[in-house]
C-alpha cells in the first residue's frame, strides 16, 4: 500500500514537473515568435495615394465620314511604324500614312470589310512619350495641384522607384484626373499598365510613428510596465514601414509588440 503511494507521488511529481516544462516551453516559443519596438519620433510624408495607368502621350485612329471598303493594309498589330509609312488604302478612296512614329495597336476589319462613319479601322500610339494617369477621390484632389513631387512604383519592379511631378489635374465624367509626368518611363513600361502612385503634398517634422505591421483592425498591442494591453489607434500618413499616429492613448515608455516575420 505504502508502495502504491510513493509510485502515485512520484507520477504526480513527474507530471508537474513535464507540465512546468510545456508551460516554460510554450512561453519562450511565444516570446522568441514577438520583437519589443520603441515607438519613434521623425518626420512623414504627407501624401494622396492612388493608382495609375500608363497613357501614350499621342494616338491616332482612322474614321471615315462615309462608307467604303477595305483595300489593303500595309502593316499588322504590333507593327512600328515611322511617319509616313503607309498603313492602310480604300478601294476608291485615300490611302492613309502614319502621322508619328508609334505602334500599331488595333485593326479592327479585315480586307475586302465595309466601314461605316466613325467606326475605327485602325488605332496606333506613340510608345515613347508616355505618362500616367491617376484618378483621385474628391478629398484627395483638393490637395493636389501642379508641380508636385511624385513617386511611381511598378508591382513587377517594385526595387525601383521612379520620380515624376503632377502636370495637371482636372475633373472629366464626375472623375478628378491628375496627369503625372515620369522622368524614366522605359520602353518596357507599355500604354496600360499599372502602378502605384504617392503625390507629396506636404511633410510633418515630428510626429509619433509606430510600425504598420503592428496594427490589425485599428489595434495594437504593447507592453507597458511589464503588462501586455492592447490599444486602440488612429493613424495618418504611412511613410515605409511606418505610420504617424494621430490618435492614441501610446506613451513613448511603451513597446509595440510586433509578430515576427517566418
Amino acid at each position: 500500500m505504502i508502495k502504491l503511494i510513493k509510485q502515485h507521488i512520484l507520477l504526480s511529481s513527474l507530471l508537474g514537473v513535464v507540465s512546468l516544462l510545456v508551460i516554460v516551453l510554450i512561453f519562450r516559443l511565444s516570446t522568441n515568435n514577438i520583437n519589443y519596438i520603441q515607438i519613434k519620433h521623425g518626420p512623414v510624408i504627407e501624401a494622396v495615394y492612388g493608382l495609375g495607368k500608363v497613357k501614350p502621350e499621342k494616338h491616332y485612329e482612322i474614321k471615315l465620314a462615309i462608307i467604303k471598303e477595305v483595300d489593303k493594309f500595309f502593316i499588322r498589330e504590333g507593327s512600328y511604324v515611322r511617319k509616313g509609312d503607309k498603313l492602310v488604302a480604300m478601294v476608291d478612296g485615300p490611302v492613309f500614312t502614319a502621322p508619328f512614329d508609334g505602334v500599331v495597336t488595333a485593326i479592327n476589319f479585315s480586307v475586302a470589310q465595309q466601314v461605316f462613319p466613325q467606326q475605327s479601322i485602325l488605332r496606333m500610339e506613340d510608345f515613347k512619350n508616355k505618362y500616367i494617369e491617376v484618378s483621385l477621390e474628391q478629398q484627395g484632389a483638393l490637395r493636389v495641384k501642379a508641380g508636385l513631387p511624385v513617386k511611381v512604383v511598378f508591382e513587377s519592379i517594385r526595387g525601383d522607384v521612379l520620380h515624376g511631378k503632377v502636370v495637371s489635374i482636372f475633373p472629366q465624367n464626375d472623375e478628378f484626373l491628375a496627369h503625372i509626368s515620369v522622368d524614366a518611363l522605359g520602353d518596357n513600361i507599355l500604354p496600360g499598365m499599372t502602378a502605384d502612385v504617392a503625390i507629396e503634398i506636404g511633410r510633418k517634422k515630428n510626429v509619433m510613428l509606430i510600425p504598420l505591421s503592428a496594427i490589425s483592425n485599428g489595434r495594437i498591442r504593447i507592453q507597458r510596465n511589464n503588462k501586455k494591453m492592447v490599444m486602440p489607434v488612429k493613424i495618418g500618413n504611412i511613410d515605409g514601414s511606418w505610420a504617424e499616429v494621430l490618435k492614441s492613448e501610446l506613451l513613448d515608455t511603451d513597446l509595440i509588440i510586433v509578430k515576427k516575420t517566418k
